[in-house]
């Protein structure tokens, strides 16, 4: 018998308890096909030394926004920029200098708790891009910057606008815009942008996933896509096909669309498919490479932008923020998508969002049933102890980012005040209590490097010395790996076909110079990655 590659001296962890380490890996049309002595005696194309490398499964980080995140990489970044505002007006002075009159400058990663709270002046960004409309989005992708251009190209500034539901327009004392857009105020001036072409997509998805190869990414689930003010193109599956003719997606897509192009479906009645879109597409449709995922709702927004819906007012605030649509409405939208065939990601972080999503799930669960792939809160950034059981019992799962800590996590203690700090982005409640957590970042919003997203896990540091929500969420080191890998899988619905390092299962691992377990909580993100394996090929090699 001969196979396509065995793989040695290596010391893998496979997270499958019936065989939990071996040191030889054989792969065949890029599944597992033996492990050690299931070898003896095969011969193999290639033989691949991983020079005594620890290897896991691939890594899969199921909620991130991997389009947005590679047109990141080719727009102007201010992310904690060292030098201030001062510095952030200089980036974006360069790039007005180098973009023609009339054209976007787009720029990302701003964050007003990176300068003290501020927002950049609206006249000094006019004063610098002059007809160049501006789009700077913030970090958490709940709000952006805009100048004068963007406003009076998108009509804000006509004397009859209203603000859209669930998004606002941010005025000064006076009444005047300030250039700051919530949530889906935002749509309107990225309509202007929008759609992007196939060929910037592609181009999009090749730098993300060439950087979620250097980081041992092999999966992760594209949070939505398509459509609202999160999607990029209403064609934006065709990219994803694109990229993999061209070899240029090199990690597994779960594809959510967004909810807001969901619409009425005029199918025979017997099929009781009522809402949906157009062919008949639903979650499933797919193979190993490409897959249709949930379906992605928002109910809120951040609580970095103190937009997520509270059940009480922020800390020393006069407001609670505030839900994306009218919560009846939302409530039977997402009842007929679920009866359509289609999971959910309900994005809920705020206590009263998590409260209403988790109503909605069960009740969807309750009328129609479970579907093979889970139904999910997204972020669930705020969930109180009663919910916990529930969550378990219908098999619902929550994706809270623990890489939020670093960054924003003591805005967020801030925000909400110490009574609440410990219901925030909670961890090791989740999994106590039987409840589904696969690792995520939202990349963009956060770093989104999967070492890191472990290693902040098990540490929940802030940028300040304290800890994210409270310390008694911390994980282990080996919980936070089972989280990226064969927890990942579960709840995406593909718990069969990846996640371990099991005989039948693709081939998908990444080579790293230690365990996590093995290091510093503290050194977990820097441990490096020799190599990361898809369906027996290289994606990355710095061996």
């Amino acid at each position: 018998m001969r196979i396509d590659a065995i793989f040695t001296d290596l010391d893998a962890h496979t997270l499958d308890p019936t065989r939990p380490r071996v040191s030889k890996i054989g792969v065949a049309s890029g599944r597992i096909v033996g492990v050690d002595e299931e070898l003896d005696g095969i011969d193999a194309d290639r033989v691949e030394s991983l020079g005594g490398a620890t290897v896991l499964p691939g890594f899969n980080d199921v909620h991130c926004h991997t389009t947005w995140f590679g047109l990141t990489l080719a727009s102007v970044d201010v992310t904690a920029l060292p030098g201030g505002l001062p510095e952030v007006y200089a980036a974006l002075k360069t790039a007005s200098a180098t973009t023609p009159a009339g054209e976007w400058i787009n720029a990302t990663g701003y964050a007003h708790r990176d300068y003290d709270g501020q927002y950049p002046d609206l006249a000094r960004l006019d004063e610098i891009t002059g007809d160049r409309p501006l789009f700077m989005r913030q970090t958490s992708g709940h709000a952006a910057i805009v100048n004068t251009a963007a406003m009076r190209l998108a009509g804000i500034l006509e004397p009859d606008f209203t603000d859209p539901v669930g998004g606002k327009v941010v005025r000064d004392a006076a009444g005047h815009p300030t250039g700051l857009v919530e949530e889906t105020a935002q749509g309107l001036v990225q309509d202007l942008i929008r759609p992007y072409s196939l060929e910037t997509i592609v181009d999009a998805l090749d730098l993300a996933t060439a950087q979620y190869a250097r980081e041992g990414i092999t999966s992760f689930g594209e949070c939505g896509i398509a459509y609202g003010w999160i999607g990029h193109s209403p064609i934006e599956i065709s990219a994803y096909l694109r990229a993999r003719e061209e070899g240029k997606l090199r990690a597994r897509a779960q594809l959510m669309p967004q909810a807001d192009g969901l619409h009425p479906i005029a199918a025979h009645p017997a099929d009781g498919f009522g809402i949906g879109l157009d062919a008949g597409l639903r979650t499933g449709l797919g193979d190993d490479m490409i897959s249709i995922g949930p379906v992605k709702f928002f109910m809120d927004g951040a609580l970095s932008g103190e937009t997520a819906a509270l059940r009480e007012n922020y800390e020393g605030r006069d407001h609670p923020g505030y839900l994306q649509a009218d919560a009846e409405a939302l409530h039977q939208q997402i009842l007929d998508t679920y009866a359509s065939g289609w999971s959910l990601a309900v994005h809920a972080i705020g206590d009263a969002a998590v409260d209403a999503a988790i109503a909605t799930i069960v009740d969807a669960q309750t009328r129609y049933g479970r579907r093979a792939v889970p139904n999910r809160i997204e972020h669930a950034g705020m969930v109180h102890d009663e919910h916990l059981a529930t969550l378990a019992a219908h098999g619902i799962a929550v994706t809270p980012q623990a890489a939020f800590a670093e960054a924003i996590g003591d805005g967020m203690n801030r925000s909400v005040g110490p009574q609440r700090r410990r219901l925030l982005y909670r961890a090791k409640s989740f999994l106590d209590s039987g409840v589904l957590l696969p690792g995520s970042s939202d990349r963009p919003c956060a770093d989104g490097t999967a070492l890191r997203g472990i290693g902040a896990f098990v540490t929940r540091a802030t940028r300040e010395g304290d800890v994210m929500g409270s310390a008694a969420e911390r994980l282990t080191p080996a919980e936070a790996v089972a989280a990226y890998t064969s927890v990942a899988a579960i709840a995406s619905g593909q718990g069969a076909a990846k996640g371990t390092l099991s005989r039948g299962k693709l081939a998908d691992f990444v080579a790293l110079d230690a365990h996590p377990a093995e290091v510093a909580p503290e050194e977990i993100a820097d441990i490096p990655v020799r190599a990361t394996v898809l369906g027996g090929e290289f994606t990355h090699d710095a061996r």
